[in-house]
């Protein structure tokens, strides 16, 4: 029988100047999974209920899969 193939992802974890992140990354669409933040309880009350697309950690980890440019925070490939 054929199982279905699971879809690629790429685990990071993400550092910038006050922010920390556990990330899953997409390649195939850019698409992201947050695991946990350090500013999570901060975004949540004040920007919407899940991270959102403009966020430098979100940005950062989208530039080190797709290779569009050198991410602006240090950026970690988990295994």
């Amino acid at each position: 029988m054929l199982q279905p193939m699971e879809p690629k992802t790429v685990k990071l974890a993400v550092t910038g100047k006050r922010t920390r992140a556990l990330m899953i990354v997409y390649p195939e669409t850019l698409s992201y999974r947050v695991v946990d933040c350090s500013r999570k309880l901060f975004c949540r009350i004040h920007v919407s209920k899940s991270c959102p697309p403009y966020c430098p950690i979100v940005v950062a980890a989208k530039d080190f899969v797709s290779g569009r440019r050198e991410p602006k925070a240090e950026v970690t490939l988990l295994e």
